[in-house]
């Protein structure tokens, strides 16, 4: 909804373990551009949360349903302002 916010549930699509942020190109190896590891079991998401080919985890990580109620509030469980 804004770009310069990422709205994720941080809980690993694999075994619900916490990926780490780990933002920094090449960290893990030489194709790693930046996103988030889960060191338990080595699924690997980019910086918008989706799930690299060939590691544990089935899927994205979820967006959940979010809204802003103004400039600096956010609402997380909810679509719309008016529903809150």
């Amino acid at each position: 909804l804004k770009d310069e916010y990422l709205v994720m549930v941080g809980i690993c699509t694999h075994l619900g373990c916490s990926p780490k942020y780990r933002p920094g190109i090449g960290e893990l190896d030489a194709d790693w551009l930046g996103g988030f590891f889960c060191p338990c079991h080595g699924s690997k998401f980019d910086l918008a949360g989706r799930v690299y080919k060939s590691v544990p985890a089935p899927t994205n990580l979820p967006v959940p349903p979010h809204a802003y109620l103004s400039e600096n509030q956010l609402v997380i469980g909810s679509e719309s302002k008016e529903s809150v």
